[in-house]
């Protein structure tokens, strides 16, 4: 049992020490605006920077707001990912009890409490990691807004709010920093649990993206801060807001 946990931990860190090696590909994006890569990758890059242009050219040539409804198409797109980590969610909400009597049966015995929490797990069917297949499946996502943010040539010399420059990193860290408590506020909603590897991944992932955030142009920052939000709102109205009315409903 405690090898599968490992294991998971193993793949997911995989995934996003991947994610950030090909992001700084130099070789997969443009060197520099316009640049574009040969082969479909470039011509996907090139179809994501057009519509990131048609949607900005809708609202007054303003790139964040382009962004922004980029964001929400792109969330809608991957609904049913987030639909399934909801229900997750909830799966893992109801073992909540047995996983409590597991805690107090081996209080102090760590590894024991792993193992049989594990078990639990096989059982009953949960995956401990689906909670993050949502952030993981955004990664070609990510790949590819990276490559045509970089190489638009008018989002590159545009400014977001008067303050960001959307082509660069952020040196105010604004924007890091809005990505990262996002990411942790969204966390805590969609993974409820208390075991040990959700408590391990609502602090790491944070972390993780502020750091690919100050690395990165602030368009892609700003991504992920909407994301993030529009995230945290679906699942307040389709998991919290619900189980909020079940429990008054329960007490009447």
């Amino acid at each position: 049992m405690e090898s599968t946990s490992k294991s998971n931990r193993k793949w997911l860190w995989t995934a996003a020490i991947t994610a950030m090696l090909s992001l700084s590909g130099c070789s997969m994006y443009p060197a520099h605006p316009n640049d574009w890569p040969g082969g479909p990758w470039g011509e996907i890059l090139k179809f994501v920077s057009s519509a990131i242009t048609f949607f900005a050219h809708l609202v007054g040539n303003n790139y964040g707001i382009a962004l922004l409804i980029v964001t929400i198409i792109v969330r809608l797109l991957i609904l049913p990912f987030a639909m399934k980590q909801i229900r997750y969610s909830k799966s893992l909400a109801a073992l909540q009890p047995k996983m409590a009597a597991i805690k107090q049966k081996h209080k102090g015995d760590n590894k024991k409490i792993q193992e049989e929490t594990m078990k639990l797990y096989q059982e009953t069917g949960v995956n401990p990691m689906a909670g993050c297949f949502p952030t993981v499946i955004q990664l070609p996502i990510l790949y590819a807004l990276f490559g045509a943010i970089e190489g638009n040539a008018a989002l590159n010399s545009s400014t977001f709010l008067g303050i960001f420059h959307l082509g660069q990193p952020d040196h105010t860290y604004i924007l890091p920093a809005l990505a990262a408590v996002t990411t942790y506020i969204s966390s805590k909603m969609t993974m409820p649990g208390t075991d040990q590897q959700q408590k391990i991944m609502l602090f790491t992932m944070p972390v993780f993206i502020f750091f690919i955030s100050t690395r990165f142009a602030s368009g892609l920052a700003l991504y992920w801060v909407y994301g993030n939000i529009f995230m945290a709102v679906q699942t307040y109205f389709t998991r919290v807001r619900p189980q909020k009315a079940a429990v008054e409903g329960s007490k009447k």
